[in-house]
């Protein structure tokens, strides 16, 4: 199995751990010959993990499951006072915001669970469950079991921009905020004070010597804690990867090509979204190859009030975005390595309340894309003409009465298996024991 932490090249863990508990001269000899040598980490190639979190509660039937107006129910949509639902190949939307752009082009490489129950109208239990698998703590988030798994040595193996995240101990977290000050957090020989003049190489020399000196004299006092053995160990591990993180300093776009954060007005409300920088900055830590896994999200679904106007803006919003992530990771030369997994919260009403809004619904859906997926342009799970979940056979995926209805659990599952984690779950005690619907099985080449 291959270590959830992170480690210094020929020095394992564990070795460092013993160090400590042992004593300030053996920890100090240790770091000594191996530490300071400042290697750079290898670059990860391997597959990469991003989910965008579309956070507040997305309206799924103005999506990927539309539903019609029921004669003698409360009306489901408006705009099926008008039209009928689209259809691009295999796929059924709602024909509102930028849905059919974003269905035509995509719809071959997605594959979309409808009737996904979060068996809950909480916001928090909600992202919980959706971005764990779980509706209780101690799980890790998909993303942080698949950097666990894929990644563990590389400084940026987890990237959060924005969202839900969780570790559950098994790795640790980089959140960024403004790609804008990425550069400021990976070049310390500039002086961001000084217009971005560099340092002196000697003084940038000095300082690291300093530090190791201060980390050497700290670690050879005999009345150390572990603890604080500990803590200073993680602190060189950290350092580790500096010389890595220069390959992400290079790649980091000049002021006026950084994606800007982007104003939009709806339903006399103003919502702010720096979405295509998150992508950006995602892509551009998997490109320098010190990571291989991120968390994105957009915000103001939660529209309790004036549900169409919100609703439809933000969709186009994120429509566009995800039409950016796609052209940028192939500009990259990363495009045939991702996963791309999308949910939210939940869902909304199957009605309108007296604000012309939508309340919080249990049932939601996930949109899976990966390019030339053999899996794509299918739909798996169920819902009624009232946006209820209906039972599916686990083999066949077919309505069942005597089946089983679709929850977080189900799904993540489904992709750990996918996603080779599976076992890397299961030996860390993090398995799930539920049987899954087979959403990829059939699917996957041999």
């Amino acid at each position: 199995m291959t270590s959830p932490y992170k480690s210094l090249p020929g020095l394992n863990r564990r070795q460092l751990l013993r160090a400590a508990v042992v004593g300030g001269s053996a920890a100090a000899g240790l770091l000594s010959s191996r530490v300071w040598s400042n290697a750079a980490h290898q670059p990860y190639e391997g597959p990469l993990l991003v989910t965008l979190q579309l956070n507040g509660g997305v309206d799924v039937t103005q999506l990927c499951d539309p539903k019609v107006n029921v004669k003698g129910e409360p009306k489901i949509n408006h705009w099926a006072d008008t039209a009928d639902p689209g259809q691009a190949g295999n796929l059924r939307y709602a024909p509102v915001a930028n849905n059919a752009a974003f269905f035509e082009r995509f719809g071959r490489d997605m594959l979309v669970i409808n009737g996904v129950d979060s068996q809950t109208n909480s916001h928090e239990t909600g992202k919980l469950y959706n971005w764990t698998g779980s509706n209780a703590e101690g799980r890790p988030s998909l993303s942080a079991l698949f950097a666990a798994a894929q990644s563990p040595k590389q400084p940026l193996a987890y990237s959060v921009f924005d969202g839900f995240s969780r570790t559950a101990g098994l790795i640790g977290y980089n959140r960024f905020d403004d790609l804008s000050n990425m550069g400021a957090l990976i070049r310390p020989n500039v002086d961001p004070w000084s217009g971005g003049v560099k340092r002196a190489e000697s003084d940038v020399i000095r300082s690291q010597q300093l530090v190791q000196d201060g980390v050497q004299s700290l670690l050879l006092q005999p009345n150390l804690s572990v603890r604080q053995r500990q803590s200073a160990l993680r602190f060189v591990e950290a350092r580790d990867g500096r010389e890595g993180l220069q390959r992400l300093a290079e790649l980091v776009p000049a002021e006026e090509d950084i994606q800007r954060r982007e104003d939009f007005t709806a339903g006399g409300m103003t919502f702010s979204s720096n979405l295509k920088q998150q992508m950006q900055g995602s892509l551009l830590v998997f490109k320098s190859g010190l990571g291989s896994a991120a968390d994105l999200a957009l915000d103001g679904f939660d529209s309790h009030d004036i549900h169409d106007p919100v609703s439809e803006t933000l969709l186009a919003h994120f429509a566009d975005a995800v039409h950016f992530f796609w052209d940028y990771a192939q500009e990259l030369g990363l495009a045939d390595r991702i996963v791309l997994v999308i949910g939210s919260d939940f869902g909304r009403t199957n009605f309108y309340n007296d604000g012309n809004g939508k309340d919080h619904w249990p049932i939601g859906s996930y949109m899976l894309m990966e390019r030339d997926a053999p899996w794509g342009d299918r739909i798996v799970g169920l819902t009624d003409e009232l946006h209820f979940a209906k039972p599916i056979n686990v083999e066949t995926l077919q309505e069942d009465a005597k089946g089983l209805v679709m929850t977080p659990t189900h799904v993540h599952k489904a992709l750990r298996r996918y996603l080779g984690l599976e076992t890397f779950a299961a030996d860390l005690g993090l398995d799930f024991s539920v049987e899954t619907p087979p959403l990829f099985d059939p699917f996957l080449s041999s």
